[in-house]
């Protein structure tokens, strides 16, 4: 939180971009891009303004607003941090109201980020963030020398796995179903036809005919009811 107000401070809306994303849950319907432009866009708003000019409460529900346009959850902490801070706006509004939020946290930038140094930097914190990177890093040749010796010998492989298809495969199964229906009303019309021809079967093609006549009602009609199904 203390890095996302930072760049809020400096106006830096990629890097906001990035520190919400990395705090939220996406799906591969979420519009990065548009949210990184809308950020864009709006961030500077905040910018040489006092206080009594900003409500914090309404920046951040208006963040969240456009996070839930783009299809970008956002952690439900952020929920009691607005309130936190409208608390604190409207408190600052009457004792402070000529104060500048955005200067205010620009100067308590570097403060803020020596203290998050120092205790990255904490013996313990160190040398497990060390081992934890270290740890990959050593076994780094070894992968790449498989899969060298796979690429050699011609046994490299790569799997796919296809998400988000639920889509495709209903509109596939539409299409067949309407296919597939079409098909058997054109067959029971020409095999009705062919079966008047004979005397002795014009009860089976008129049967033929009035199944097809019904058959392809019922598809007309479910087609003009829900054009997506059958």
């Amino acid at each position: 939180m203390s890095l996302l107000l930072i760049a809020v401070a400096q106006n830096r809306a990629d890097d906001v971009a990035d520190l919400i994303l990395g705090l939220s849950r996406t799906t591969l319907m979420s519009d990065e891009p548009g949210f990184l432009h809308d950020l864009r866009r709006k961030l500077p708003r905040y910018h040489g303004r006092p206080l009594s000019g900003i409500r914090a409460g309404e920046a951040l529900a208006d963040l969240q607003r456009i996070a839930f346009e783009y299809g970008i959850s956002l952690p439900t902490s952020f929920a009691l941090v607005g309130k936190t801070l409208a608390q604190a706006d409207s408190i600052a509004r009457v004792l402070y109201p000529n104060l500048d939020p955005i200067q205010l946290m620009e100067e308590d930038a570097l403060e803020v980020m020596l203290r998050e140094t120092e205790r990255r930097l904490e013996p313990n914190q160190f040398f497990a963030w060390m081992y934890t990177q270290l740890e990959p890093l050593a076994r780094m040749p070894r992968r790449v020398g498989q899969l060298v010796s796979k690429l050699e010998t011609g046994t490299f492989k790569v799997g796919v796995s296809p998400t988000d298809l639920e889509g495709m495969e209903h509109v596939l199964r539409s299409v067949a179903n309407r296919i597939g229906g079409a098909v058997i009303v054109a067959a029971l019309l020409v095999a009705s036809a062919l079966l008047a021809r004979v005397h002795d079967l014009r009860w089976f093609a008129f049967a033929g005919f009035c199944a097809a006549f019904v058959l392809g009602v019922y598809m007309v009609w479910k087609i003009i009811r829900a054009p997506g199904e059958l």
